[in-house]
């Protein structure tokens, strides 16, 4: 059975009980309106993506008015005009004013069924074009807020590394990079480590109230087999490619080393560490 609704518009009784019956009987989903006005306000209740009207319909809106405020308010709707008077300046007026096709009377019920399957395809069809588009357009709107969101990272991180220069003390020009991965990966607290001419790893920041683990508050030995890092049941993390730089966590949420926004935060952490 054909789900998608049709309104039938007609100011004749007989005639526009008639073929909401037809219809109905081959298996269409179909309601009637009186008057151009009446279908107006059904379509502003419900929108169909079909609409059937006559197009002589003395007393109110005729049917080219009705398509045409039709086309205004509901784009999207494919019309469909039944007239007895299918001259050529009716046809030109009728696709003027947004007609997906015309149908002249007398007609057989077999005609009608051939163009409203054909102008309810097209409807399903443009139905699925506009789901894509808005789709689409979802997915480059967040693309484009998390490309804005990547940039105001990377210019905070920016500014932080040059107030870093001025700062005092290395703990105070680490602080807040490693704010910011407390808040992102380590809400238990974190350490940076780095390794000293002894080749010894000794901490020279931390965040946090809890204590790192005992093997994290003595110097280790150093360097470590790289193997033995990164991994979430591990206590040091490698920032980048150094060799000489770590992270220690009591505990760690789950994340990505490999991300754009570690990767970015690890490398300003690392020339904090290289300037002094």
């Amino acid at each position: 059975m054909i789900q998608e609704p049709i309104l039938i518009v007609d100011d004749e009784p007989e005639v526009r009980t008639a073929l909401l019956e037809a219809l109905q009987s081959r298996g269409y989903s179909a309601e009637a309106a009186a008057d151009g006005e009446a279908a107006l306000a059904r379509m502003a209740e419900t929108p169909f993506p079909l609409v059937l009207t006559d197009l002589h319909m003395p007393g109110g809106l005729s049917g080219l008015e009705l398509i045409a405020a039709l086309k205004q308010r509901h784009p999207d709707a494919i019309c469909i005009l039944i007239t007895a008077f299918a001259t050529l300046d009716t046809t030109i007026g009728a696709l003027k004013q947004g007609a997906y096709d015309l149908i002249q009377k007398p007609f057989r019920l077999a005609e009608i069924e051939v163009v409203l399957d054909r102008a309810l395809d097209h409807a399903r069809l443009l139905k699925t074009v506009r789901a894509y588009q808005a789709e689409l357009e979802a997915r480059i709107l967040s693309r484009s807020q998390d490309l804005r969101a990547a940039h105001e990272e990377a210019l905070d991180l920016c500014d932080l590394s040059l107030q870093g220069l001025e700062a005092p003390s290395l703990e105070v020009a680490l602080g807040p990079l490693l704010d910011r991965l407390v808040a992102r990966c380590a809400p238990d607290g974190l350490a940076c480590y780095r390794h000293d001419a002894d080749g010894q790893l000794r901490a020279v920041a931390r965040r946090g109230t809890r204590p790192l683990p005992v093997a994290l508050e003595r110097p280790l030995p150093g360097p470590l087999p790289a193997p033995a890092l990164g991994y979430p049941e591990e206590h040091l993390v490698p920032l980048g490619s150094t060799g000489w730089l770590y992270l220690g966590f009591e505990d760690r949420s789950s994340f990505q080393e490999a991300s754009p926004g570690f990767l970015l935060l690890a490398r300003h952490l690392e020339l904090a560490l290289r300037v002094r």
